[in-house]
């Protein structure tokens, strides 16, 4: 496996509502990461990080919940959901598991990374 991916195991459904697993494999550190920190902060690299696994387990037909991305971030539930309402409001869509209204299919890695960037998360 190329470095900075992990195999997550995401909990889904089949159809008829049958429990199914699946591993994912997930981009969790990638090159730029680094400079993104040094240059913009912790929390503009958890934003790059949340569009870029939601999307890449939207890629796989898996949705992630918040539950995964704590998991996967370290991160609590409160700032999750805050750091998507932030991207939300800023024109990104973020696919998310277990939520009760609709999203559109969601935009690429690097629409939300430009989101995060211009607003200057």
């Amino acid at each position: 496996m190329e470095f900075g991916k992990v195999e997550y195991i995401c909990a889904g459904q089949k159809k008829g509502g049958r429990p199914e697993t699946r591993a994912l494999i997930l981009t969790l550190v990638e090159q730029g990461d680094e400079a993104l920190l040094r240059k913009m902060g912790i929390r503009a690299l958890r934003l790059k990080r949340i569009a870029r696994l939601t999307s890449e387990a939207h890629g796989q037909g898996r949705l992630l919940g918040y539950e995964d991305l704590s998991n996967l971030l370290m991160t609590s539930l409160a700032t999750l959901k805050r750091d998507v309402a932030y991207l939300e409001a800023h024109g990104a869509t973020v696919m998310i598991r277990g939520r009760r209204n609709g999203r559109k299919a969601p935009e690429s890695p690097a629409t939300f990374c430009r989101v995060a960037e211009e607003v200057g998360a």
